[in-house]
């Protein structure tokens, strides 16, 4: 054979076992496998997400989020409830951060073992402005090891196994997605003034009452009350305390009574002019009060322990011997 016809023949054979090597690696179960896993839950852009409705097991209330221009609200009723939009933006990252999606059953029969049935599953749906459904799944329960949990497509049987890093957003109650601090967007600079007035029994009926009446206005880089002296770290200190009031939960409808006496008043007068001024009302019941801000029908409920750290009394705050 000539030496011109020997290199075609072995070029054409080494060609030929390169092919038969690359189907091998491109056709091998493992690379099957995952390209059949690969998968997207969200179909279309993050950004166009305006509305995500959670739901959990039979019989409990549906939790649903809107979107409002760049902040995320919750829709209570007639009420939109201010969320942590940025809790909301962690939980469509992780949604859209599966890219892979492993099969453990093809038949529906396998829901219950796997907490995938009405019964026990947790459902969220996405969808854009126009109403279309962008993600619709449901999560189960825990896999094996802990590290997966279950999950199936809304439309589908099949079952599968995913990280289980988005697994707490599903479990997660109203409460976690609400904003409730409610003067997180006041700076401690913007405050010049506030005040503090109360007659509250923290402790319930028939146990002395906390009776506050006074007022804190800047004073250089300290603060005065009238002719009193203040200890500036501790007023600062305490501002610090009032900014970051945390309230427990909202109530769209608050009883009729709830506020016919205002038993706590914090009132801040910013350099803007501008004032904020929460106030409490009755007792909630185990150990919180129902608290809304002055001029404003929707109302909070305030924890006891959150209130004795916003009720300081002057001597609290006397200069330091």
């Amino acid at each position: 054979m000539r030496y011109e016809k020997k290199v075609i023949v072995l070029s054409s054979v080494l060609a030929a076992l390169l092919l038969i090597w690359a189907a091998g690696v491109l056709f091998s179960p493992e690379r099957m496998a995952a390209r059949s896993e690969s998968a997207h839950l969200i179909a279309g852009k993050a950004a166009d997400i305006a509305s995500i409705s959670f739901a959990g097991a039979s019989g409990s209330a549906p939790i649903q989020l809107a979107k409002s221009g760049p902040a995320w609200t919750m829709i209570d009723g007639s009420a939109q409830l201010p969320v942590q939009a940025s809790r909301v933006g962690g939980f469509i990252d992780a949604l859209g951060a599966i890219s892979r999606l492993r099969p453990v059953a093809r038949s529906k029969d396998s829901w219950a073992g796997f907490e995938l049935d009405d019964a026990h599953a947790k459902r969220a749906t996405l969808k854009d402005a126009s109403g279309k459904v962008l993600a619709d799944v449901y999560i189960g329960g825990y896999g094996p090891t802990g590290s997966e949990v279950y999950l199936r497509r809304s439309g589908s049987d099949v079952s599968y196994t995913v990280d289980a890093g988005i697994a707490s957003y599903f479990n997660s109650g109203r409460a976690t997605w609400l904003d409730l601090s409610l003067l997180g967007s006041v700076k401690e600079t913007e405050v010049q003034s506030f005040s503090i007035k109360s007659s509250i029994a923290l402790d319930g009926k028939g146990k002395p009452a906390l009776n506050l009446d006074y007022a804190l206005s800047r004073d250089g880089k300290g603060w005065k009350s009238g002719a009193a002296q203040v200890d500036a770290d501790a007023s600062n200190s305490y501002l610090r305390s009032i900014l970051g009031l945390q309230g427990d939960d909202y109530i769209a409808t608050a009883p009729a009574d709830a506020f016919a006496k205002i038993d706590a008043r914090i009132t801040l007068d910013l350099g803007s002019g501008a004032s904020k001024a929460i106030e409490v009302g009755a007792s909630a019941g185990n150990d919180h009060f129902y608290g809304r801000f002055a001029g404003q029908s929707l109302a909070f409920t305030l924890s006891t322990y959150s209130l004795r750290s916003s009720l300081k009394s002057l001597a609290d705050l006397a200069p330091k011997k």
